[in-house]
């Protein structure tokens, strides 16, 4: 199954690529091809919204993705989570404990409910 990795990464240290890395080596060893943003951009300064660009149609592009913890308050997982839900792919989650709905604050850059 080819799987996307979602997560929080703006204000986390290193943007959380160390995270990401865990579960892709993870996901890796059970078999799975998986797309790491953290390795398609691996550019720590990066402009935010380029990299949103590419990663909406790597999200279209998979079967599934998975959601790292503190997925629901970050903009860009949100987003992924959209396309990935919109799409039908398959949605699965790092803890079962996570949130399987975004927050839809609106505040701080967040994506708000229409």
């Amino acid at each position: 199954m080819k799987i996307y990795v979602a997560g929080p990464m703006t204000g986390y240290l290193g943007l959380n690529f160390d995270n990401f890395h865990r579960v892709t080596a993870l996901l890796r060893k059970k078999g799975h091809e998986v797309i790491n943003p953290a390795e398609v951009n691996p550019d720590l300064n990066a402009d935010w919204a380029d990299c949103m660009a590419v990663d909406i149609k790597l999200v279209a592009g998979c079967d599934a993705i998975w959601l790292l913890k503190g997925w629901e308050n970050s903009p860009g997982a949100i987003m992924e989570w959209l396309v990935a839900n919109r799409l039908s792919r398959g949605i699965y989650y790092e803890d079962e404990n996570v949130a399987k709905q975004p927050n839809y604050s609106g505040a701080d850059g967040k994506i708000s409910s229409t």
